[in-house]
């Protein structure tokens, strides 16, 4: 069997490193050929983290019409072609369905990119109904959460949460007893933004109790607040976050919001932290609340409940290996990477 995958970005972006490139083990395990063809490469991600915003659309032409090349040349040789997302941003259906005609295609989606063609009445015109209908034409769907299956109702969906190697997470936190409690965020420059949700709480907590706000991954000053400020490393991320003591998850409640896969929460729950993340439909399947982390589904609880964490080593404890042991069973490739095969053999 020979898989095209068609992603987004190249090893490097990581919605398609989790979701297609870390799952190349198990390809060559069940001996299944594949071969990877991004949109964009790393100068792209790089430069779209540098908010080089020019030269990143610049590059996105150039990425298309290298796409449109290789598919009209290439694709025939393939027994699947597996797309992250969609073939073309802000290409309308009917050409999409041009290059993807007679051939047997399946979707995958850790981001409901359908909102951004909802946003004006031009977009609504032309592309409104686009990824629906992409939908409708798949072979199959695999999607991050099950809030997917209520927005795009078909009978094609698969849930295929976003997931970790256990083996990059070896060190879970043991060390609860702390005079600095260390509250950690991962992101990058376009998701930080979330972090302004929490800047009030985190301000009135600095005033009262000695705790650091650490941010893997984008700049941020927060006045009052001990802010580290660390680059992200691939290499070094599982060890900057199990020096943390509590991971957060905070995000507004919107349909692309819904659509998020809480991944964050489980790079924290693989760390052996407690958690504190806003109500949306990815988050409350991830963490049971009260039991792994806390849900927060009104702004005014984050003070709340991230005080009692400071105060209270051992519920950071409990909810720390209660969100491990949820990783090791339901959130890892070592569960999810054969499933993801009999997916694709299924087809």
């Amino acid at each position: 069997m020979k898989i095209l995958f068609l992603t987004k970005y190249n090893s490097d972006g990581a919605s398609s490193r989790y979701r297609a490139y870390n799952y190349k083990r198990y390809f060559d395990e069940n001996e299944i050929q594949y071969y990877f063809k991004p949109l964009l490469d790393s100068n792209y991600v790089l430069d779209l983290y540098r908010e080089k915003k020019i030269k990143s659309l610049i590059q996105s032409v150039f990425s298309v019409l290298t796409r449109i090349i290789f598919l009209l040349f290439n694709s025939k040789q393939y027994d699947l072609i597996i797309i992250e997302k969609e073939l073309f941003p802000n290409a309308p259906y009917f050409i999409e369905s041009f290059f993807l005609k007679s051939k047997l295609y399946a979707l995958d989606f850790d981001d409901y990119i359908a909102t951004q063609y909802k946003e004006n009445k031009f977009k609504r015109l032309f592309l409104g109904n686009k990824i629906q209908k992409l939908v409708m034409d798949a072979k199959f769907v695999t999607v991050g959460n099950h809030w997917y299956f209520e927005e795009f109702k078909s009978n094609n969906l698969i849930y295929l949460p976003t997931v970790v190697n256990l083996d990059d997470y070896r060190k879970v936190k043991q060390d609860y007893q702390i005079k600095v409690v260390t509250i950690v965020w991962i992101g990058s420059p376009s998701t930080v933004k979330y972090l302004q949700i929490v800047i009030p709480v985190l301000q009135q907590l600095s005033k009262k109790y000695l705790i650091k706000l650490k941010v893997i991954g984008a700049d941020i000053i927060i006045e009052g607040v001990d802010v580290e400020l660390v680059e992200w490393n691939s290499e070094t991320e599982a060890d900057e976050l199990v020096s943390a003591d509590i991971g957060i998850m905070p995000l507004k409640s919107t349909m692309w919001e819904n659509g998020k896969c809480g991944f964050k929460l489980i790079q924290y729950m693989a760390s052996g932290l407690p958690v504190v993340a806003s109500a949306a439909p990815a988050n409350e399947e991830i963490v049971k609340n009260g039991m792994d982390g806390f849900i927060i589904k009104d702004d005014k609880d984050w003070y709340n409940k991230l005080e009692e964490l400071i105060l209270n080593e051992s519920l950071r404890e409990r909810f720390g290996k209660s969100g491990r042991n949820k990783i090791e069973s339901d959130y890892s490739y070592q569960v999810w990477g054969n499933r993801y095969i009999n997916i694709i053999k299924n087809a």
